[in-house]
C-alpha cells in the first residue's frame, strides 16, 4: 500500500522515512481440493531452538505449550542498547537497538530478526551454523570485489547488483560491523529467504489446438523453466530438454518432488505417454530446466535469481516461475530487481505466480515486478481459484496480476518416484496457470521472433478474455486466449495504471498516459475506442468493497474515440485520468475497448487510486535535561499489526501525514540514573492513545517520568530487569513490546499518561532479584564492577593482592587491573590472564560507562576466572589499592520474582512494594554436584513470548523464592541440569494464591515416562493420529522432561496388534486407523548411561480410540510421591508410596481408573515382589518393607473402564540409605 505515513524532521541522520515491521505471512497454504496431511516426519520431543542473529545476539525461544514461549537473549562482544522482543501477530521479533537506524534506513532486511520465521524455514543453530544474505551495492563493480567480513561469497548476482553470501554465525558480529560501517558500498542485506513451489487446468480452454492448427506449437522457441528440476525420464519430456543446471546445493536437476516436472510438461510436454493428448500448451517448444528449488519443493531467493540470470543467459525468450516468497512486494525486492533488470538487458518474458495465499494485496516476490506477466488462476468455468492471490500490488496499489489461466485440477506429467500410480496426476494452484501462460508465449514468440517480453506481454492481455464479474485487480486483463493472440494481428497497450493522488486533492492534475495499438496485418485498421471507468473499493481498512461497480464515467477519457492503425504500423492516444472527479480512499479501475465493424480487438485495463484523508502528528521527545533527544519511535495504528520504526533526531520534533485513527506511540531513551555519577537509566515515554482526528502535537518529556522501584527486604542485586509495554485495539491488531535493559541499567522511569478509554493497555515492570552473586571490597569501599559474561562465577571468601597494569610475571592467585584496549577481544584478554594464573581479571574501560563485553570462548564455555568490568573512574580509584576481598555464592538462599502491572495507564507513582507475594520452597535434587540453570517466566493474559534470563544453580541445592501474585499473573517454570546439563524438566504454567505456600522440585524421583500441557500430546486428527510423551519427567507436580543429548530411545506402536510404526523418538505419527474401535499398543523403551537412578524405563500404554473421538486421546500416566534426601535416596525399612495414575485434563475417552498393581524390586528387576496398595486420597497408596540400602525398582499398571492400560516399570526408581 502507499506509505502509511510522511514524515518531516530536521535530524542530523540521512535515514529514509518510516519503513513498516510486517508480520511475515505463514508457508504457502495447501492446494484448495487437499485434505489436510500427516506431518511429513515425526517431531522430536525437544521444544527448545536458538537462533543467533545477524547482530551476534543469540536468541532462545523454549515452547512451554498452550502458546507460550520463554525467550531469551545472549548479548554479543561489543553489542550496545537493550534489546526489544516484539510480539507482531503471531511472529516474535528480536530487534537489538543497534538495529533500530538500519531497520528504519531500509538497509537491513527485517526479516532478519524474525525468529519465529528464521526458524520455521531451519535457520536457527541446530540446523545450521550459516546465514545465507543478498548483500546488494550502491556500485555495481563492488559486487564482484570480496564478500562483506565473517562472510562467504557464494555466487555474484549481478541483476541485483550483489552477491550472494553465507555469513558463518560464530563470525555473525565481525559480519554485523562490516554491514553497518559500509565498506564497499553496501547498499541492502537481505535475508537469502525460502521461496516455495505454488500449486493448479488445460489447453483446450485457452484455445491451444487452434494454434497448433495454425502451425504454431513454439517450434525452436527456448522456454526455461525454473523450478524443482523434470524427470527427464518421462516420456512426454524425453528428449524435449535441451541445457538443464541445479542451482540447488548437493542435488542433480532430477525432479524428486514432481512440482517441475509437472510444469515443464504443461508448457511444452509431448503428451507422449497419453498418445498425444495431454501435451503441453507449446509441444515443440525447447525446454531449458533450472532447479532453483530443493526436492522440499522450497529454495533461496538466490537459487532463484542465479537461475533467471543462467535462463537468460542462455537465451531464453519466455522464462517460466511456479514460485514465489511468503510476503507481499512493492517489487523492489531482490528478485522482482533482477526481473526488471534482465527483462530490460535481454528481451526475456518472465512468467510469474502470483501465489497462493487467497488474500488481497498479496502477491509476493517476483511476481511483483514491474516486468513479470504476473499470472493469477481460474478454474475450468472461468471463476477466481479461492487461492489465488489477488491485487493491487503492496506499496502502490499497482495493477497486479496481469493475466489468469486454468489452475484447478489440471492434469499434466507426473514425475518418477513420486506417489500415485500412472504417468500423469492433477494439481491445482497458480503453479499450474503459469505454464499455460508461459507456453502461450511460446507460441507468440514462435510467430513473431523480433518481439521482445514488453510486445509479448501486450499481445497476450490485450486479447485476453474477459471474465464477467471479475475486476483487474482479481483477473488482470482476464484469461489468456491463445487462439485470439495468435490469431490476431492487432495488439494493444496491456494496462496503464496513473498512480496514487495524495490527499487532499481539491484540484489535482490531470494524469497523462500513452496507449498504442500496433497491427502486424497488410492492411490498415479503424478503431473505435471507448472507455469506462468504475469504484474498485477503497482501502484495505475502510472496507476495501464499498461502493464496488459503481460507474465512475469522468475518471477516465481519451484525447480520440477513433484512430487509424497504418499495416505494419502504429497509432497512439493519450488516456487521462482526472483525480479531481475521485472520492477520497477509492480505487478505481477502467478499461479502453478497441473495436473494429463491432468487433472487440483489443482491450486495455486502466487504474488509479485517491489518497484518503490524512492528519499532521508532531511528536517531540525530550531527554531528562530538556533538550531534544535522539532515538526511534516505534508507532502502532489501531487496525493494523505492524508498527513502524521512526527515526528522531536532536533538531527537532517529528512530523508525520498520517490517516486518521487510534495511535501508540512509545520509544526508550538511555538517560542519567539515580544511583550516583556512574549510574545509567532507561526511560519509557509513550502514549497509547492518540486520537488523530485532527492535527494534533504530542510531547514526550522524560523529566515528568516517574521512578519505578521494588521495595524488598535485605541487600539484593537485580539479575533480570525488563519494561513491558501492550498495546491492543480489541480487534485483533497487538503490538507487545519486552524491553531487556541494557547490562549496566539500574534505572527505571516511565511518563505516566492518561486512562485509555479504547482496547486495551498495559504496562508492567518486572524484576528478578537475589542476594548479590558477588561482592568486591577494596580499603573497606566496595567497588562497583559489571560481572561479564562468559566468566566463572565464583563461590567462597578471599583476599587478592592486586597487580596493576600487567606486562608479565608471576600473577598466580592474584587480582590483575587492565585497561581495555580495542586492539585484544574481550575473550583475547581473559584467555590471557587465566593462563598466566591470576583467579580475577578486573578490566577498566576505556570509554564512558561500565564496560560489558563476552569474555568466554567462541562456543560459548566460560573463562575459569571472574571478570569484572569497571568505569575509568572506578579503575582510578583502584589504583592505589594493594588488595582486594572477593565474597560470592553461585546459590542465592532466595530470590524475588516480581511483576508490577499497571493496566490502562501508566500511573504517576511506580514505587512498588510488593504485599502480594507467594511463597515457593524450590528442591534441585542431584546426587553429584554440578551446575545447572533454572528460569521462571512471567505470563500476563495477553503475553505469548516472555523474555527472561537464567539464573545459574548449582545442585543439590534448595531456594525460598517469592513471586507476584496479583490476578492474571502466572508463571512457568523450567529446570536444566543432568551429568552435563543436558536433562531439561519443565513444569506447567501456572498462578499462585497471594500469601500461600509450595514447594517446586526438580529432577527429584521417579524419573520416568510421562507428558503434561507444555508439550503437544498424544492426538487424534480428522486424517492421521500422533503420539507423543516426554521420556524424562521427574517427581514435580505436573512436570516433564526431556534429553537433548545422551539418551535412547524407541518407540514401537500397534494397531489392532499389528506392528505399524517404530521410531528412534518417544513420537510417532500415522494414518488414521481403520473404521471401527481401533487399539493403539505404544512400546517404549528408554535408557541413559551414566545415571545412577532411573538408567532405564520401559512402558507400555494400550489407548483404545473409538469412532468420533478426537482431540486429545486417553493415554494413561503414572505420578510416584516418595520422600527422598536430595540426593534421591529414601531411609531403607518401611516405605510408602503414593501412585496417582491419571489422564490428562480434557483427553477424550477416559473412563474411570478401577485397576492399579504394583510390584517392586531390589535387583534391578531380577526378580519382583507384588505389593498391596489401598485407595487413598486421590491416588493408591502402597506399604512396604525395603533393605536398608541398595535400590527401588518399581513396576506399576493402572486400567481405566475404557480399557485404557499402563504397565510401566522403572529401574532403580529411587536409592536406599540406612
Amino acid at each position: 500500500m502507499p506509505p502509511m505515513i510522511s514524515v518531516r524532521r530536521r535530524a542530523r541522520h540521512t535515514f529514509a522515512a518510516a519503513v513498516a515491521v510486517l508480520t511475515a505471512l505463514p508457508l504457502l497454504p495447501a492446494p484448495a481440493a487437499a485434505a489436510v496431511a500427516a506431518p511429513a516426519s515425526v517431531r522430536p520431543a525437544a521444544s527448545a531452538h536458538t537462533v543467533t542473529l545477524i547482530t551476534g545476539h543469540r536468541v532462545r525461544v523454549t515452547d512451554l505449550g498452550g502458546g507460550r514461549y520463554a525467550t531469551d537473549v545472549q548479548r554479543p562482544d561489543g553489542a550496545l542498547g537493550g534489546v526489544h522482543a516484539q510480539t507482531i501477530g503471531e511472529d516474535l521479533y528480536v530487534i537489538p537497538d543497534e538495529a533500530l537506524p538500519y531497520l528504519a534506513g531500509d538497509r537491513v532486511d527485517r526479516r532478519l530478526f524474525n525468529v519465529t520465521e528464521l526458524i520455521r524455514d531451519g535457520y536457527d543453530d541446530r540446523h545450521t551454523d550459516g546465514l545465507p544474505l543478498i548483500v546488494s551495492y550502491t556500485d555495481p563493480t563492488a559486487a564482484r570485489g570480496p564478500a562483506p567480513a565473517g562472510t562467504s561469497k557464494v555466487r555474484s548476482l549481478a541483476s541485483v547488483r550483489g552477491s550472494a553470501v553465507r555469513a558463518t554465525k560464530r563470525q555473525a558480529r565481525r559480519t554485523w560491523q562490516a554491514i553497518t560501517e559500509r565498506p564497499g558500498g553496501i547498499a541492502t542485506v537481505w535475508l537469502d529467504g525460502k521461496v516455495h513451489a505454488d500449486l493448479a487446468q488445460s489447453t483446450g480452454q485457452i484455445g491451444a489446438p487452434a494454434a497448433w492448427a495454425a502451425g504454431l506449437d513454439g517450434a525452436g522457441v527456448p522456454v526455461a523453466v525454473l523450478d524443482t528440476g523434470a524427470d527427464t525420464d518421462h516420456p512426454d519430456l524425453a528428449g524435449r530438454l535441451g541445457a538443464a543446471v541445479s542451482f540447488v546445493p548437493g542435488e542433480s536437476v532430477d525432479d524428486r518432488n514432481g512440482h517441475g516436472t509437472h510444469v515443464a510438461s504443461t508448457v511444452g510436454g509431448s503428451g507422449e505417454a497419453s498418445g498425444g493428448t495431454e501435451r503441453g500448451v507449446a509441444p515443440k517448444a525447447n525446454l531449458l530446466v533450472g532447479k532453483v528449488l530443493a526436492d522440499s519443493g522450497s529454495g533461496a531467493d538466490s537459487w532463484v535469481i542465479a537461475g533467471m540470470e543462467w535462463a537468460a543467459a542462455q537465451g531464453a525468450r519466455v522464462i517460466s516461475m511456479s514460485l514465489g516468497g511468503n510476503e507481499p512486494s512493492d517489487g523492489t525486492d531482490p528478485m522482482s530487481t533482477a526481473v526488471n533488470r534482465l527483462t530490460e538487458q535481454t528481451g526475456a518474458l518472465f512468467v510469474i505466480a502470483s501465489g497462493n495465499n487467497g488474500a488481497e494485496g498479496a502477491i509476493s516476490a517476483p511476481g511483483a515486478a514491474d516486468a513479470a506477466l504476473t499470472v493469477a488462476a481460474v478454474d475450468a468455468e472461468d471463476r477466481p481459484a479461492s487461492f489465488s492471490s489477488v491485487g493491487p500490488r503492496f506499496g502502490d496499489y499497482g495493477l497486479k496480476p496481469d493475466l489468469v489461466a486454468p489452475g484447478v485440477d489440471v492434469l499434466a506429467a507426473k514425475a518418477g518416484g513420486t506417489a500415485g500410480d500412472g504417468w500423469y496426476q492433477s494439481m491445482s494452484g497458480t503453479s499450474m496457470a503459469t505454464p499455460h501462460v508461459a507456453g502461450a508465449a511460446a507460441i507468440l514468440a514462435q510467430k513473431h521472433p523480433q518481439w521482445r517480453a514488453a510486445e509479448l506481454k501486450n499481445a497476450l492481455m490485450s486479447s485476453a478474455a474477459a471474465i464477467a464479474g471479475s475486476d483487474a485487480y482479481q483477473v488482470g486483463a482476464g484469461r489468456v486466449d491463445v487462439r485470439a493472440a495468435a490469431g490476431s494481428t492487432l495488439t494493444g497497450t496491456g494496462s496503464a495504471y496513473f498512480g496514487f493522488t495524495g490527499w487532499p486533492h481539491p484540484d489535482p492534475a490531470a494524469v497523462d498516459r500513452t496507449l498504442t495499438w500496433t497491427n502486424t496485418g497488410d492492411q490498415a485498421v479503424t478503431l473505435d475506442l471507448t472507455v469506462r471507468g468504475e469504484i474498485a473499493g477503497g482501502p484495505y481498512d475502510t472496507d476495501p468493497r464499498a461502493g464496488a461497480g459503481t460507474p465512475a464515467p469522468d475518471m477516465f477519457t481519451l484525447s480520440a474515440d477513433r484512430v487509424v492503425v497504418p499495416a505494419h504500423g502504429t497509432a497512439s492516444v493519450t488516456a487521462t485520468a482526472h483525480p479531481k472527479a475521485a472520492q477520497d480512499g477509492r480505487r478505481y479501475l477502467g478499461e479502453v475497448t478497441a473495436s473494429s465493424g463491432g468487433v472487440v480487438r483489443a482491450r486495455t485495463q486502466l487504474g488509479l487510486y485517491a489518497e484518503d484523508e490524512r492528519h499532521d502528528l508532531t511528536v517531540t521527545i525530550r531527554d531528562r535535561a530538556g533538550a531534544n533527544a535522539e532515538g526511534y519511535l516505534i508507532m502502532q495504528r489501531f487496525g493494523e499489526v505492524d508498527p513502524y520504526v521512526i527515526p528522531y533526531g536532536t533538531s527537532g520534533p517529528i512530523e508525520m501525514r498520517l490517516r486518521p485513527g487510534v495511535y501508540s506511540v512509545v520509544t526508550y531513551l538511555q538517560v542519567a540514573g539515580s544511583h550516583g555519577p556512574d549510574s545509567v537509566g532507561t526511560a519509557l515515554l509513550g502514549d497509547p492513545e492518540i486520537v488523530l482526528d485532527r492535527d494534533r502535537s504530542v510531547v514526550l518529556d522524560a523529566r515528568k517520568a516517574a521512578e519505578a522501584t521494588a521495595a524488598v527486604p535485605g541487600t539484593t542485586e537485580d539479575r533480570a530487569l525488563f519494561l513491558n509495554w501492550y498495546r491492543s485495539d480489541g480487534a485483533g491488531g497487538v503490538y507487545a513490546d519486552q524491553y531487556q535493559l541494557p547490562p549496566w541499567t539500574d534505572t527505571l522511569y516511565a511518563l505516566p499518561t492518561a486512562k485509555v478509554t479504547r482496547g486495551e493497555f498495559e504496562f508492567e515492570t518486572r524484576w528478578r532479584k537475589t542476594r548479590p552473586l558477588l561482592t568486591v571490597t577494596a580499603g573497606g569501599r566496595p567497588v562497583d564492577f559489571l560481572g561479564q559474561p562468559g566468566s566463572a562465577l565464583y563461590d567462597g571468601r578471599a583476599r587478592l593482592d592486586l597487580v596493576h597494569g600487567y606486562t608479565g610475571g608471576d600473577v598466580r592467585g592474584k587480582a590483575v587491573v587492565v585497561t581495555r584496549t580495542p586492539d585484544v577481544s574481550g575473550s583475547q584478554r581473559a584467555r590471557a590472564a587465566a593462563d598466566a594464573g591470576a583467579a580475577l581479571l578486573i578490566v577498566v574501560n576505556d570509554g564512558p560507562g561500565k564496560l560489558h563485553e563476552w569474555v568466554g570462548a567462541e562456543d560459548g564455555t566460560r573463562v575459569p576466572i571472574p571478570v569484572l568490568g569497571v568505569t575509568a573512574a572506578t579503575g582510578k580509584a583502584l589504583s592505589g589499592a594493594s588488595a582486594v576481598t572477593l565474597t560470592g555464592s553461585i546459590n542465592s538462599p532466595f530470590a524475588y520474582d516480581l511483576v508490577d502491572p499497571h493496566p490502562g495507564r501508566i500511573p504517576a507513582s511506580l514505587a512498588y512494594r510488593p504485599k502480594d507475594l507467594a511463597r515457593v520452597d524450590m528442591v534441585f535434587h542431584g546426587d553429584t554436584e554440578r551446575e545447572g540453570g533454572e528460569f521462571r517466566r512471567d505470563y500476563r493474559p495477553y503475553r505469548t513470548y516472555s523474555l527472561g534470563s537464567d539464573l545459574a544453580v548449582r545442585f543439590p541445592s534448595t531456594r525460598v523464592d517469592y513471586l507476584s501474585a496479583q490476578p492474571g499473573t502466572a508463571w512457568a517454570e523450567a529446570a536444566v541440569g543432568g551429568l552435563n546439563t543436558e536433562l531439561v524438566s519443565v513444569g506447567e504454567t501456572r498462578g499462585y494464591r497471594p500469601g500461600s505456600r509450595s514447594t517446586v522440585r526438580f529432577f527429584g524421583p521417579v524419573v520416568r515416562p510421562r507428558n503434561n500441557s507444555s508439550f503437544w500430546s498424544s492426538t487424534r486428527h480428522e486424517t492421521y493420529v500422533e503420539f507423543n510423551v516426554q521420556p524424562w519427567a521427574d517427581s514435580g507436580t505436573g512436570h516433564a522432561g526431556y534429553m537433548q543429548t545422551g539418551d535412547k530411545l524407541h518407540l514401537a506402536v500397534s494397531e489392532n496388534g499389528k506392528l505399524v510404526k517404530e521410531s528412534q523418538w518417544a513420537s510417532a505419527t500415522l494414518d488414521q486407523g481403520p473404521p471401527g474401535v481401533t487399539v493403539y499398543t505404544l512400546d517404549l523403551h528408554a535408557s541413559r548411561d551414566g545415571y545412577r537412578l532411573s538408567p532405564a524405563t520401559h512402558t507400555v500404554w494400550e489407548v483404545v480410540s473409538r469412532p468420533g473421538d478426537a482431540e486429545l486421546m486417553p493415554v494413561l500416566q503414572m505420578d510416584y510421591g516418595i520422600e527422598t534426601d536430595l540426593a534421591g535416596d529414601a531411609r531403607g525399612g518401611r516405605q510408602q508410596l503414593r501412585l496417582t495414575p491419571s489422564h490428562l485434563p480434557g483427553a477424550v475417552g477416559a473412563g474411570k481408573i478401577n485397576t492399579i498393581e504394583l510390584a517392586v524390586s531390589y535387583d534391578d528387576g531380577g526378580s519382583w515382589r507384588t505389593v498391596p496398595v489401598t485407595p487413598s486420597g486421590s491416588g493408591w497408596l502402597a506399604t512396604f518393607t525395603a533393605p536398608r540400602s541398595g535400590y527401588v525398582s518399581l513396576s506399576a499398571t493402572a486400567r481405566d473402564t475404557a480399557g485404557n492400560t499402563i504397565r510401566q516399570e522403572i529401574t532403580r526408581a529411587y536409592g536406599l540409605r540406612p
